[in-house]
């Protein structure tokens, strides 16, 4: 079962209405400042931000808390994985460069169990076509299916959406990299020595 994919980030201006899924739910409250749950976080790096050109709306230097419920699984968090380099990549079946990087990911992925985690975000797709997705690429890791309009639009600045966007968090929460569009494998294990660093 999925419900809500549930973000706590920095603050965010309103965002414009997005087509979501026919849902009696409630859409997610907005994103908020997370409480920094270390007090040493890493002042002295910043994010480098790629290909994204300053879109993704993310508090530097501070920790970040992702609260996740994922197809078929249990609840994603991503304070669990403190210690690990975090790839969190958004994406759509439907979108052709997300198809393209997809083996890319699942390789990188399998590649490196003992230090790093992936975790895949669609946005408002339905259980099944994500499932058969899964099923074609053989992803090996967590799917979160993204129904509201608030939560995975407010990681982005300017109310865009832009598939495939990849998001890395360093062992200690903060944010490392991010950028849109995809990439080669050379680039996921460059960013992930970044991160480690």
């Amino acid at each position: 079962m999925i419900s809500r994919v549930k973000f706590v980030l920095g603050a965010a201006s309103s965002l414009a209405a997005l087509p979501s899924v026919a849902r009696a739910d409630e859409p997610d409250p907005p994103p908020s400042a997370a409480p920094t749950p270390s007090p040493q976080p890493t002042p002295s790096r910043k994010p480098h931000v790629h290909g994204a050109n300053g879109l993704i709306r993310i508090p530097e230097n501070r920790p970040v808390e992702w609260k996740m419920e994922v197809l078929d699984g249990p609840e994603f968090r991503l304070s669990a994985y403190r210690g690990k380099v975090v790839f969190v990549n958004v994406f759509a079946t439907w979108c052709a460069p997300c198809r393209e990087e997809q083996p890319v990911v699942v390789a990188f992925a399998r590649a490196h169990p003992e230090d790093t985690a992936v975790i895949g975000i669609d946005v408002y797709e339905t259980d099944n076509d994500v499932r058969a997705y899964r099923k074609k690429f053989e992803i090996p890791y967590p799917i979160a299916i993204h129904r509201s309009r608030m939560t995975v639009p407010a990681i982005f600045k300017n109310d865009s959406l832009i598939y495939p966007t990849t998001l890395v968090f360093r062992p200690d929460g903060t944010l490392s990299c991010a950028w849109s569009g995809g990439r080669s494998r050379a680039g996921f294990e460059t960013e992930r020595e970044y991160a480690l660093r």
